[in-house]
């Protein structure tokens, strides 16, 4: 099973922003583990899953609003493919 690290830049500034973060990835069932760092200005999300999904991610997050891009995709050997 391939595994992928998928970081994004999501523009989060309200709890509500978060809670569109969190709809969208609670769509994708494939995804294993997620995670938001808050206290950094870009508020990188980290997204592990089993396939590279992080245009739907994008895709997904823009429909509720949050503008978000793909920073970067490793893949199941940590080798970056973007």
């Amino acid at each position: 099973m391939s595994r992928y690290v998928i970081i994004l830049s999501p523009v989060i500034n309200t709890p509500i922003d978060l809670r569109h973060v969190f709809e969208v990835i609670d769509t994708f069932s494939d995804i294993s583990e997620w995670s938001v760092d808050l206290d950094d200005c870009d508020k990188i999300l980290r997204v592990v899953c089993n396939e590279d999904i992080g245009r739907e991610l994008v895709k997904g997050m823009a429909r509720l609003g949050i503008i978000s891009s793909v920073l970067e995709v490793f893949d199941e050997n940590g080798i970056s493919i973007i």
